[in-house]
């Protein structure tokens, strides 16, 4: 799995599930189908049919990786909640599945973005929906000022050829979710399909993803993410512990103990490379470990957690941190993880390196310390191989 989100988004944003997106949508006065989160498979829905039942993990492409099921009695709806819940879907265990009342109408494309280089927003919109949209060539945009109204003028140019019907319940629409993103502080907000007809237009998904940095400042969104620990754990650990550490893997063999976002990156993108399969991304941030090897061990902890561990690779890259007293930390958190039965290797590179490797040479004999990455990349391979 990319670290793109890293499931998908940046280490700094965060995808909601599709009720939570909707949820954020209909308190913005967008229009969404009648719908119910189960999570369990006995649960009776009193929602009039057909029905979809989505799974609801923090990923994309659900759809054509079986996560989407379309359902014209109540008996499918139980086979495919019962058969979705417990499974696992792009690296995702299914927890909680969405039945909803199926939307009609033709299907457009609807979003607005926040884009960086121009310190303003993007509005898209498509002429159809549906999962092949980056490929149909049917996507417009333009952008604008931070305002919802630019973004109106803006939808309104790329709406101009649409049945006049429902042109302005569109109009509405999107200046909505351009309200809704700079309310939210989002980094995106994707409408995809969006039905429409001249009965309404409704929202049959959503897509939203959440700025974690802007969190403190929004308790609705704050409140989501904490109510799903389990959904949301990458996020709810980034907030509880102010630091990253996102699960890439949960069959991951190689546990990373890493800091510095783009250093953490090319390694995992050098041991994909070598077939290895890492865990996780970490960007612990020594600094601010004042003494006491609690970070490490909350780290050691998550990673020990999964079976198919088979190394821990700790790779830091020091600046103004003394490597020696970071080798004391790493060491007592070690010898306090009683879990952490797979061989750690150690790159560290930086300031007071050569006491660093006295240290951890003395307190963990047989644990290879270098600065060579190579060497550390190959002891990965070596472990990982024997394990295997």
């Amino acid at each position: 799995m990319s670290p793109m989100g890293f499931s998908a988004w940046g280490r700094s944003e965060v995808l909601l599930i599709e009720a939570d997106g909707k949820t954020l949508l209909a308190s913005h006065g967008i229009p969404v189908p009648k719908g119910v989160v189960v999570t369990d498979a006995a649960a009776s829905v009193a929602i009039d049919g057909p029905w979809i039942v989505k799974a609801q993990v923090p990923a994309g492409g659900r759809g054509k990786a079986g996560g989407i099921v379309r359902c014209t009695s109540t008996d499918a709806v139980s086979d495919a909640v019962h058969r979705l819940l417990g499974s696992r879907l792009k690296g995702h265990r299914i927890d909680a599945c969405l039945v909803e009342q199926a939307a009609q109408g033709q299907e457009r494309y609807l979003a607005v973005m926040v884009d960086a280089a121009s310190y303003g927003l993007r509005v898209i919109y498509a002429d159809q929906g549906g999962v092949e949209i980056e490929q149909s060539g049917s996507a417009h945009s333009r952008l604008c000022a931070l305002d919802a109204d630019a973004v109106a003028e803006a939808l309104a140019d790329l709406i101009a050829n649409e049945p006049p019907a429902w042109r302005g319940q569109v109009a509405a629409i999107g200046k909505a979710l351009a309200e809704m993103l700079i309310a939210q502080e989002l980094a995106l907000a994707e409408i995809n399909p969006l039905f429409v007809g001249e009965a309404g237009c409704v929202a049959g998904d959503a897509k939203i993803v959440v700025d974690l940095n802007a969190v403190d400042r929004q308790p609705t969104i704050a409140a989501m993410i904490a109510a799903r620990p389990d959904i949301y754990a990458d996020a709810n650990r980034k907030i509880a512990e102010g630091f990253d550490y996102v699960e890439l893997d949960p069959e991951g063999e190689i546990g990373l103990v890493t800091t510095g976002a783009g250093l953490s990156m090319m390694l995992i993108d050098e041991l994909t490379a070598r077939g290895a399969k890492p865990l996780n991304f970490c960007d612990i941030r020594t600094g601010q470990m004042r003494g006491s090897p609690a970070r490490l061990l909350r780290v050691l902890g998550w990673i020990t957690a999964h079976a198919s561990l088979k190394a821990i690779l700790v790779n830091i890259f020091a600046g103004i941190t003394d490597l020696g007293e970071f080798a004391n930390l790493l060491a007592a958190a070690i010898q306090q993880t009683p879990d952490l039965r797979v061989p750690v290797v150690a790159r560290l590179v930086g300031r007071n390196a050569a006491e660093a490797r006295r240290i951890l040479n003395a307190a963990q004999p047989g644990m290879l310390v270098t600065e060579d990455l190579s060497e550390a990349l190959a002891r990965m391979e070596a472990v990982v191989e024997a394990g295997r």
